[in-house]
């Protein structure tokens, strides 16, 4: 590792644009009893933090964690930081002292480029808990002092809000999963076809089907099935299992592990809901994650404010549709939902926001959407994409308290609405909301503000296990 008397983490990071995240992990990690150094600890006028971050580099330092993002290792700042750690693991005999956390794809600096990374990009909390790993295998001691703990404390605060004693009810994205069918089978094709024409035909079915060694997993109905494959690829069900024993401990018989088993439906899931919002008129559109966001056209949905109020639950209105007449567009709110198991059955739900010239074809490519999301959606607080997830659902569902997902014929995953509420025991003191922008001209970022090209917002995709 070096010389032991090195014991700090330094994160050298992308300021502005990577703070958020460097905040976050210094947090951690000082408060799991490290000393860490970052940028982001300038809270003080009149210190010489540019001597003081170097020379924790060169004389403090056991790792140099770098947030290693595609315009993070362009920047100056994190390119000198780089040469100094290069400079100081030649000189302590460490090849390993710079440790690159990757948060997306990016082109690697000549000095890292076959540095091993830790891989963030797949969420924040399993990225840490790799980070966590590493660290205790290379015994880097928890030894943060008090002074760097407290200024890790004063950047937190520094523009925080009160806790108040006030309850306070939280609308999550998060859809319960009320019931789904009893049954789940495993369909093989009789000997004598062609396996290549089978595959295909799995490939392109209409009906939910997961493909499983020669055959498939389904919970439609055999004859809905054969009705499909016809009768040159005939079919035959080898075997049933429960539901919930699938989702629970997967399928031993076939040796099909639970991990397994969770992702076969959350396949068959992603196709029941794409076929469902087909179903409902919706046009799709593949954003930059690979994803499908569906969204309602402006004669689907109309230009007008629309209500919801489930009875005991939430209430308000918003527009789904509208237009911008600065700019000379229609936005459409959509989603993109993908089902988990765990901690409770749910289908996740993500706002997105696709941009029309006529209110029925898309403008441009998944990156033009993305620059678009981001200036003109700039302004939007998260009461807004709050409300527009619940006008959607209640447009969605004609007022009613749950949605049917066909999974086959006479097979369907219900859907309780509205979304998943959580009531907390206390609340943010946050100021009264300014006046609020009108729907069909919201504020908007300069074109040069519009972000960066890298893949549409998503919340993290952690496993189920």
């Amino acid at each position: 590792m070096g010389d032991p008397a090195r014991e700090a983490l330094f994160i050298s990071h992308a300021s502005p644009e990577d703070n958020a995240f460097a905040l976050w992990l210094g947090a951690k990690l000082t408060a799991l009893g490290y000393e860490v150094f970052a940028d982001v600890l300038r809270l003080r006028g009149g210190d010489d933090w540019e001597r003081i971050l170097e020379n924790a580099i060169r004389a403090k330092a056991a790792k140099v964690l770098l947030v290693a993002t595609p315009h993070g290792v362009q920047k100056q700042g994190v390119r000198n930081e780089i040469t100094i750690a290069t400079q100081t693991a030649k000189k302590i005999g460490d090849s390993e002292f710079i440790v690159p956390l990757r948060l997306a794809p990016f082109d690697a600096p000549l000095q890292i480029a076959h540095a091993q990374y830790i891989d963030f990009s797949k969420g924040w909390a399993q990225g840490l808990s790799e980070l966590l790993a590493l660290l205790t295998e290379l015994k880097i001691p928890r030894a943060g002092d008090a002074a760097n703990a407290g200024l890790w404390r004063g950047v937190q605060l520094k523009d925080a809000r009160a806790v108040a004693s006030t309850p306070e009810r939280l609308v999550s994205n998060w859809l319960a999963v009320e019931s789904l069918p009893a049954h789940i089978r495993f369909y093989d094709f009789k000997g004598g076809i062609a396996i290549g024409n089978a595959q295909k035909a799995i490939q392109e079915s209409p009906v939910p089907v997961a493909a499983f060694n020669r055959g498939f997993l389904s919970f439609a109905p055999l004859h809905q099935l054969q009705d499909y494959f016809g009768p040159n690829l005939p079919l035959e069900c080898v075997a049933e299992c429960s539901t919930d024993d699938f989702l629970d401990t997967g399928w031993p018989d076939l040796r099909l592990a639970a991990r397994d088993a969770r992702a076969k439906f959350t396949d068959l899931a992603r196709q029941s809901l794409d076929g469902f919002f087909q179903a409902q008129g919706l046009k799709s559109f593949e954003i930059a994650s690979g994803r499908l966001a569906w969204w309602p056209t402006a004669a689907k949905a109309t230009l007008k404010r629309l209500s919801f109020a489930w009875t005991g639950g939430p209430s308000g209105s918003r527009q789904i549709v509208g237009r911008s007449n600065k700019r000379g567009f229609h936005w459409h709110y959509g989603v993109s939902c993908w089902a988990r198991t765990a901690p409770v059955r749910h289908v996740r739900v993500a706002g997105r926001v696709v941009f029309t010239s006529d209110g029925h074809e898309p403008l441009g490519d998944a990156k033009r959407l993305h620059r678009l999301r981001r200036s003109f959606c700039k302004s939007w607080r998260n009461d807004k994409w709050r409300d527009l997830l619940l006008t959607f659902w209640f447009w969605l569902a004609e007022g009613a308290a749950f949605v049917d997902v066909a999974m086959g014929e006479g097979a369907a995953m219900r859907l309780a609405l509205p979304p998943m509420i959580f009531d907390a025991a206390f609340g943010i003191d946050a100021p009264d909301d300014t006046a609020e922008i009108p729907d069909d001209e919201e504020a908007e970022a300069p074109e040069g503000e519009a972000g960066d090209e890298g893949n549409d917002d998503d919340p993290g995709d952690l496993d189920d296990e």
